[in-house]
């Protein structure tokens, strides 16, 4: 941009004869050098390094073509001229992108402009410059930088000693501190960034940062760095890709997405009758990538997790699609979770699950869909009278989205009203207009349809070139294969074994790692083992039997293994089985559980109390001794509550004796 704030703009076109496939020489354009709207330069036969030189020259703000591929052979060629290309430089396609693409010429006239006699290469330049300069065409956009930050040990914490646990907590600590560190500068300067990171006794073991900014923008903020205990790296994420700022119209489908964060992050998308879209996962995913993996597949209007405070990534993207947040009421339990998906399984055969991230994605996805399963029954009810070109879908994505039915049924219906009363209108019209119209329509039609035949055989022969230039490749990678076997290259062997023993190296580095962590948590379990027992013995804990659901098997399955005990553990009562309520009854054995029952105890007459307990095994629980208080009191209660009701018994049945010698007295008078 010009100091006065003119747009500088410069139309090019190839001339004819000059090709991009040709390695020998550069090619050749006509180029106009235009700002607002005014020519100040203009040239017949540029070559290509000197029409960049003069870009840089003149600070131009857009390069306008009437096909990008006259720059570059392929979308890689295009990446990499973007890179050389002043910082601020667009390229704009004048003729448009895909199925709405038309020729120059048409949008010329479209524009008023006067187009006589043949194009020439000059001419075309002028026309590309003056449609960009006038806001035409579609801007080729490079999908955005990112770097990734990565926080981690500065050297391995495998080696043994006295002081190993203490160095190991001393490095976690450090990394942690360096995270926060990190988080606090992007904070206050604005950044926005996604993080992810793995959590360890005492601190992190890693961290890793996806901040949505160039590595420039970070110099003088973040630096890298090694100590003996953290390493700070920092890395430019390039995206090989660019899109037109030209796009092509969401699906109407009502999805929900499933997330798991973390290092390994776990996607699912279902769809609004339950149905299984996508099921992906992949390590140190950021939330661009989540947002266009997902938004192919239709308008996302709910974002589900399987714990019950949402991570900071499923806010952020859930933000960004506009939909709803849902978490559960607790976190889900693995069991829940498997429950869900073998439900789904049943139900969809072909599903294919990978690992655990994509599990707990899914079930958190079903576990939202159950949430609305109801209110969309319910609506699907009311439009099935519907019929017409009433988009059934876009009124249950806004009544999910917070919308009342009644507020989205009205809007659907007022846009059905306006679309018929226009074709009413144009049925209305006289009949020449009508024809004159319908004509005018086929012709737009004929030239949006001849634009995409073009479009597709250019790049039928574009892949048709790609294709000779890769078996090209593979015939001389196989002459190079073909000349090593027969020249036996003694120095290829050795470099090979060489990598495979560090290949190996680094896998029994892995492993050794991988044990280390594991004698690291047995420990942990081993002096958790020690402490609960001491307690124990000293009489501060008490063990007490756990059975998975209250059933009446379960139940005398405790009692055969020891008739004493006064105490069984269950997470969940319902349903309640009245044979097994009977035996804990007669036996005088209480209920404990994590959650609360409120006063149930009343009606089933057997003590429930809500404990804090300590998994020991599948087979017991510790609980703290207070809890005996508790259950002896309780036990009051229901004695002093049976006591009354057998009171009220007997008064009934003497109300009753003596009515009946009243009634029998009066039959003898």
């Amino acid at each position: 941009m010009g100091k006065d704030g003119s747009i500088v703009v410069v139309g090019i076109d190839i001339l004819p004869g000059h090709s991009l496939d040709s390695r020998s020489k550069q090619p050749h354009y006509a180029a106009v050098f235009m700002r607002d709207e005014e020519v100040f330069e203009e040239y017949e036969d540029i070559s290509f390094s000197r029409l960049i030189r003069l870009i840089w020259e003149h600070k131009v703000d857009i390069i306008a073509v009437d096909n990008v591929f006259e720059l570059a052979r392929n979308h890689n060629e295009l990446i990499r001229l973007a890179h050389i290309l002043p910082p601020n430089t667009r390229i704009v396609q004048v003729t448009g992108w895909g199925p709405q693409a038309v020729n120059i010429k048409s949008i010329a006239k479209s524009m008023g402009l006067d187009i006589r006699g043949k194009l020439t290469p000059l001419k075309t330049a002028y026309l590309a410059a003056l449609i960009a300069s006038r806001g035409g065409g579609a801007v080729v956009k490079l999908l955005e930088e990112k770097t990734k930050i990565i926080v981690s040990r500065g050297r391995s914490v495998s080696h043994g000693g006295m002081s190993f646990d203490r160095y190991k907590r001393s490095v976690r600590a450090a990394i942690l501190s360096v995270t926060k560190e990190i988080r606090k500068i992007l904070d206050s300067n604005g950044f926005d960034y996604d993080l992810v990171f793995r959590k360890s006794k005492g601190g992190l073991e890693k961290s890793i940062f996806i901040v949505y900014a160039s590595r420039d923008k970070l110099y003088g903020l973040i630096k890298p760095f090694k100590n003996k205990s953290v390493r700070l790296t920092i890395k430019p994420i390039y995206k090989n890709k660019f899109v037109f700022e030209q796009q092509l119209e969401k699906k109407h489908r009502g999805l929900i997405l499933g997330l798991d964060p973390g290092i390994n992050t776990g996607v699912a998308v279902i769809d609004l009758t339950g149905a299984p879209i996508l099921l992906y996962s992949s390590k140190n995913m950021d939330r661009s990538e989540i947002i266009n993996m997902v938004s192919q597949l239709g308008e996302v209007v709910i974002v589900a997790t399987d714990v019950h405070q949402p991570p900071e990534l499923v806010k952020k993207i859930a933000a960004t699609l506009n939909a709803k947040i849902y978490v559960p009421k607790h976190n889900l339990s693995t069991e829940e979770k498997l429950s869900i998906i073998n439900k789904l399984i049943k139900r969809y055969p072909w599903l294919e699950i990978q690992d655990s991230h994509e599990r707990d994605a899914l079930a958190a996805a079903y576990k939202a869909y159950t949430f609305v399963k109801d209110k969309l029954k319910t609506i699907e009810s009311y439009l099935s009278d519907l019929s017409g070109d009433i988009d059934k879908e876009k009124i249950k994505i806004k009544v999910v989205k917070g919308k009342s039915f009644a507020e989205a049924l009205e809007e659907e219906l007022a846009r059905y009203i306006e679309s018929s009363r226009e074709k009413v209108e144009e049925v209305k019209k006289k009949p020449q207009e009508n024809i004159m119209e319908m004509e005018k329509k086929y012709l737009t039609r004929i030239k949006e349809l001849t634009a995409k035949i073009r479009y597709y055989e250019a790049l039928v022969k574009d892949l048709e070139r790609q294709l000779r230039e890769k078996e090209r490749i593979i015939e001389d990678l196989k002459m190079e294969i073909k000349i090593r076997k027969l020249n036996n290259d003694s120095g290829e062997d050795l470099r090979r074994k060489i990598y495979l023993l560090k290949q190996e190296l680094e896998s029994l580095r892995q492993e050794l790692e991988a044990r280390d962590r594991r004698i690291e948590l047995l420990l942990d379990h081993i002096n958790k083992l020690e402490d609960i027992i001491v307690k124990l013995d000293q009489g501060e804990y008490l063990l007490v039997p756990k059975i998975n659901n209250l059933c009446s098997s379960e139940v005398l399955k405790i009692l055969n293994m020891n008739k004493h005990y006064n105490m069984v553990f269950v997470e969940e009562l319902y349903p309640l089985d009245i044979e097994a309520i009977n035996i804990l009854r007669e036996n005088r054995i209480a209920i404990l559980s994590s959650r609360k029952y409120s006063e149930l105890y009343k009606e089933i007459r057997v003590p429930i109390i809500s404990a804090e307990k300590i998994e020991l095994n599948r087979n017991y629980v510790v609980v703290p001794r207070r809890v005996l208080d508790e259950v002896d009191n309780t036990w009051r209660i229901i004695d002093k509550l049976n006591s009354e009701d057998e009171y009220r018994r007997i008064l009934k049945m003497i109300k009753k004796y003596q009515e009946e010698r009243r009634k029998s007295s009066k039959k003898n008078q």
